[in-house]
């Protein structure tokens, strides 16, 4: 991992938080994402380790994650070909130390990194904290839509009274290390969600709002309709190995 921020204004504790930024395509994004996080770092109260992920991108993405990380002594992952958001996050949360406390923050600098302060404040009640949005107008409404029905889905097959489980969140890396995943896409975070409470019943989770500014280029790729039909399978492939995974844990294997 990367050294920290050490620009603190405040005393940092003995904790540190790992901030994950997955990219694909996000030449345009990448750096100001990567400025938002340091400008919030500086007024955390925990050191600040920063892991920039390129999943394959076909564009800049890539030497624009070297220059970053050749500046500010960050840590980096290259995927060769695009794997997706999931694996490329399960393969990250691998290299974290298991006490250390884990967020992401997508390359789009679509979410406002100052969010995190709310979530860092509440960390020592819960294990998890789901982040749900607060401003949901900035998004149009289509998108709306699918998130309402995409979330209704998940609730009903997994029993979640979760508000969302798709956009900011802060958790201990070992909540979720060393627990197989079967969907991509955004579809893994329930899968991983249901199969770590179902490890672990006493895990405590908690939600906080975080707020979203919309993108400042580019446009989002997860109401695409190929991406929505893909949403759908990949819903169901979880279910399905999440049942699996319940079946093992009820037998005691």
């Amino acid at each position: 991992m990367s050294g920290p921020i050490q620009d603190s204004e405040q005393a940092p504790s003995d904790e540190t938080l790992v901030v994950v930024v997955p990219c694909y395509n996000e030449q345009a994004n990448i750096e100001q994402t990567v400025q938002s996080i340091r400008l919030v770092a500086s007024e955390l109260p925990l050191r600040v380790d920063v892991l920039l992920i390129d999943d394959g991108s076909s564009d800049g993405t890539k030497r624009e994650i070297a220059e970053l990380c050749e500046r500010y002594g960050y840590s980096a992952m290259y995927n060769e070909r695009n794997r997706g958001v999931g694996r490329s996050l399960l393969e990250a949360y691998k290299q974290i130390d298991p006490a250390h406390w884990v967020t992401i923050m997508p390359g789009d600098n679509e979410i406002d990194f100052a969010s995190i302060k709310g979530f860092v404040q509440a960390r020592h009640n819960f294990d998890v904290i789901l982040g749900y949005l607060q401003n949901p107008v900035i998004r149009p409404l289509r998108r709306r839509l699918f998130s309402v029905a995409y979330m209704r889905t998940v609730q009903i097959l997994y029993g979640f009274p979760f508000r969302y489980l798709n956009g900011m969140k802060l958790f201990r890396a070992h909540v979720f290390q060393e627990i197989d995943v079967e969907a991509s896409g955004h579809a893994f975070n329930s899968e991983l969600l249901a199969k770590a409470i179902l490890r672990c019943p006493s895990l405590r989770v908690g939600e906080a709002p975080f707020v979203a500014r919309g993108r400042a280029t580019g446009s989002s790729k997860a109401i695409r309709p190929s991406a929505v039909a893909q949403s759908v399978v990949e819903v169901g492939r979880g279910w399905r190995s999440v049942a699996q995974f319940r079946d093992k844990v009820t037998r005691g294997d």
